[in-house]
């Protein structure tokens, strides 16, 4: 039996620009839409993206959390792993959120705001989880960090070490978290537990220390950045609507519940909202 490759997700903390970024912000305007909907600005991008979209549709069709299927299977798109060669979602939109040219993130905010709207919904996790990275990165940690990426974590060091190996130079992460989002029930890949940190999260180093040959580690606390990283998908104080499911527009009642006056109620009325928000915003 293959042995599935592990998502680089869980050890690009290496990727991470060693300068502050101007915060993450604009997508929140954006009206939410469908997956299929939200995905049609950044297709070009994405391998087979209809067939990704609809195969986490599908599996996102009874979500927990109180999240709407379509935020379930923004996030369950964002875990799945693109056959080789070609890069998966997730690593795309990092390299995206890592990027200073914060235009390159204008086509993406559809999908951002289904996303990110999904993440704030959930509960936020407190506790330790690890992250790891092959190579020393310790000489890159000093007083505080920022990490504008999507940042996947493990709730045992354990598990990490399965993702970044028992040999050569590498590094983990041990990280209080305060804002954590376990995304397991939403993810394609259950069995990994993940535990997400929204972009923008920001850290206090507390320690560093060489715990053996080849292994290093980096003690990390979560706290309030000093300024705004990213704007909030929604307003919390704001009631929340139903409204008729798209994949469903005859002869049905079925409703789903969203938090955004902002969303198209028919797929003809999503697509039309698709590109009339990307020509206002470009």
């Amino acid at each position: 039996m293959a042995q599935r490759i592990v998502p680089d997700r869980f050890l690009d903390a290496g990727e991470e620009p060693d300068q502050a970024l101007t915060p993450i912000e604009g997508y929140e305007k954006a009206p939410l839409v469908s997956l299929i909907n939200a995905i049609q600005p950044i297709k070009s991008l994405l391998h087979n993206a209809d067939s990704m979209a609809e195969t986490a549709r599908r599996n996102s069709r009874k979500p927990a959390n109180d999240l709407t299927p379509d935020e379930s299977a923004a996030i369950h798109l964002y875990t799945m792993q693109w056959p080789e060669p070609y890069p998966s979602l997730y690593s795309i939109l990092n390299q995206k959120l890592r990027s200073k040219h914060r235009e390159t993130l204008i086509p993406w905010f559809l999908f951002l705001k289904l996303f990110f709207t999904g993440l704030y919904k959930l509960p936020s996790f407190k506790g330790t989880i690890w992250r790891g990275v092959v190579g020393n990165l310790t000489d890159q940690y000093d007083e505080d960090h920022i990490w504008w990426g999507a940042s996947s974590c493990t709730e045992t060091m354990q598990k990490m070490e399965t993702f970044v190996g028992s040999k050569g130079v590498r590094t983990l992460f041990t990280i209080e978290c305060i804002n954590g989002k376990a995304i397991k029930t939403h993810s394609y890949f259950k069995e990994e537990n993940e535990i997400l940190l929204i972009p923008g999260s920001y850290f206090q180093v507390v320690d560093k220390w060489k715990a053996a040959t080849d292994l290093y580690m980096i003690h990390l606390r979560e706290k309030t950045p000093p300024y705004q990283t990213i704007a909030p998908p929604f307003d919390a104080s704001a009631p929340s609507i139903r409204i008729q499911s798209p994949e469903k527009r005859t002869n049905s009642t079925e409703t789903k519940e969203i938090s955004s006056p902002n969303t198209a109620s028919t797929k003809d009325q999503g697509n039309f909202v698709v590109f009339s928000f990307i020509f206002k915003i470009l």
